[in-house]
């Protein structure tokens, strides 16, 4: 995600909603896992990190 800006969980979880329709995409790599949404015209990434087995959660408007 370009020019996206880290927000809380608790921020991402109220923009995201029912998340059957919101979840836009997944991604999956050796490291982490990312999970894209699309809610109220913004885009949200969760990714969660296996090591550090830390989620951290970005934001972008969909028209940047």
């Amino acid at each position: 995600m370009n020019h996206s800006v880290e927000i809380t969980k608790e921020a991402a979880f109220a923009l995201i909603g029912n998340d059957e329709k919101t979840w836009n995409d997944y991604q999956q790599s050796e490291l982490a896992e990312t999970s894209f949404y699309l809610a109220h015209g913004v885009r949200i990434a969760a990714i969660h990190n296996y090591l550090s087995n830390v989620t951290q959660y970005f934001i972008q408007d969909v028209n940047a």
